[in-house]
């Protein structure tokens, strides 16, 4: 996904659960949510709505009730910042 659409600190998030999950990038709902609110300091009210939106933006897919997939996203903020700054108009 190449669209700039997806935001900053979604990318942000999804390249801390990829390095986090590693091969398996499987997680509980439950773990993600830790997740948002230890690490991201989301308000345990907006959590859901987090998911959601990086659900629609192809970064992650909910399983089920409980499990959500960490999809692949070929912008990874660690390995090639340039890009996304180039994509995003920032130099």
């Amino acid at each position: 996904m190449t669209d700039m659409n997806i935001g900053l600190l979604y990318l942000s998030l999804h390249n801390l659960l990829r390095k986090k999950m590693g091969i398996n990038r499987e997680i509980s709902k439950k773990d993600f949510y830790c997740i948002l609110g230890k690490h991201f300091l989301v308000p345990k009210n907006i959590r859901a709505v987090i998911i959601k939106e990086m659900e629609v933006r192809g970064l992650v897919k909910q399983e089920d009730k409980n499990t959500i997939i960490i999809l692949d996203c070929d912008i990874n903020l660690e390995e090639n910042p340039n890009k996304f700054y180039r994509q995003a108009g920032i130099f």
